[in-house]
């Protein structure tokens, strides 16, 4: 069957369009007017991965420069990947995958997540719509563009992900082909030397001020470090996960959203736009900043998938630990090694402070 989407119609729950068209549902029914069992059409206990796209924004028409087509390893397989579609309609490259439109099922929901709140505005429609079959993981369709350090796939580890999550409630995929390390939260340093001035550095005291008031944390003194996994590929076991992990952050964004997800307070005194990225959001710097807050918080472990192994990852304690090692040939460790120190030189090193002066005159890109 095609799955093509969820509707949301007035004063009911979804539209499923399978092969006979269109049939409405209520939620207290056991499958829709047009004869397909709920428990087919969904898959309510399947572990699926929703792949998070605006498709025509990251490849198509509206990307600049050459064309990035979905990768392949998506496309290849249809091991539960459902397509969070941040576009309006669904690209002709998906026609025949499971896809759901955020914009039919909350339009609220979606004008808030393009201004403000990027892929959080999925982790938002669950929580509220609660559409999701579990357990799953959210990763973005850029998935493989950010991981060219991953030498497996996501096909291959489809029942170790899911046994991992399975025993840990919550796990993480990589981003950005980095080791993973520790990210040292020290800022005082960072603020006094302007640093946003020459690397990726969007946040002011008010950060670390509105912090201590919703969390009651103080940045270094009580959470001084966190793993390096960001970009929200978060997997939860359950919907409960799900709901402990949003609702933890439901105060820091009450401080700045009303009930109706609009902007109540100004962001810009809490963290600054740094003009880095297309369609930029800065609110999500710092949602991405906290994302293992909840961890630290309630000293929850979680796995995680990197480019050499699995790991447990226990920010609480700043423990990390090896559950599965991939063989991966030394001439590749030395090659990520060099081009990593490299990048880390120009991206928050020695060389940070420079690079505004050797990018003008062309010595650095």
């Amino acid at each position: 069957m095609i799955w093509e989407g969820f509707r949301t119609p007035p004063k009911f729950g979804f539209e499923l369009l399978g092969p006979k068209g269109p049939g409405f549902w209520r939620p207290d029914k056991t499958s829709n007017p047009q004869g397909i069992p709920l428990t087919q059409a969904l898959k309510t206990s399947d572990p699926a991965i929703y792949v998070i796209t605006y498709h025509e924004f990251n490849h198509g028409s509206l990307r600049p420069g050459k064309n990035v087509p979905l990768d392949s390893r998506f496309l290849e397989n249809d091991n539960n990947y459902i397509y969070y579609l941040i576009d309006k309609k669904v690209p002709q490259v998906l026609s025949n995958k499971k896809t759901i439109l955020e914009y039919e099922m909350d339009a609220n929901i979606h004008v808030a997540g393009s201004k403000f709140f990027g892929e959080w505005s999925f982790l938002l429609n669950e929580e509220k719509n609660a559409f999701c079959q579990y357990p799953f993981f959210m990763i973005s369709s850029r998935f493989y563009e950010k991981n060219a350090w991953l030498r497996t796939n996501l096909n291959t580890e489809w029942d170790k992900l899911f046994h991992y999550l399975k025993e840990y409630g919550y796990g993480y995929l990589p981003s950005y082909d980095r080791p993973l390390r520790w990210i040292n939260l020290e800022w005082e340093k960072d603020m006094n030397r302007k640093a946003w001035e020459y690397k990726f550095f969007p946040f002011t005291r008010a950060t670390y001020q509105v912090t201590k008031e919703v969390f009651g944390i103080s940045i270094p003194q009580d959470y001084r470090f966190t793993a390096d996994l960001f970009c929200n590929y978060i997997g939860f076991q359950s919907r409960d996960e799900l709901k402990a992990y949003v609702q933890f952050y439901r105060p820091l964004l009450d401080y700045f959203f009303d009930s109706s997800l609009s902007l109540k307070r100004d962001l810009a005194p809490y963290v600054r736009t740094t003009n880095a990225f297309r369609n930029e959001k800065s609110f999500t710097f710092f949602l991405e900043f906290l994302s293992h807050l909840f961890f630290f918080q309630n000293k929850k472990k979680f796995f995680a998938l990197h480019y050499d192994g699995y790991y447990s990852i226990d920010e609480s304690r700043k423990k990390i630990k090896r559950l599965e090692k991939f063989a991966i040939p030394l001439k590749i460790r030395c090659k990520r090694f060099i081009r990593w120190q490299g990048r880390r030189m120009k991206s928050e090193g020695c060389l940070a402070p420079l690079m505004p002066l050797l990018r003008k005159y062309k010595i650095f890109k």
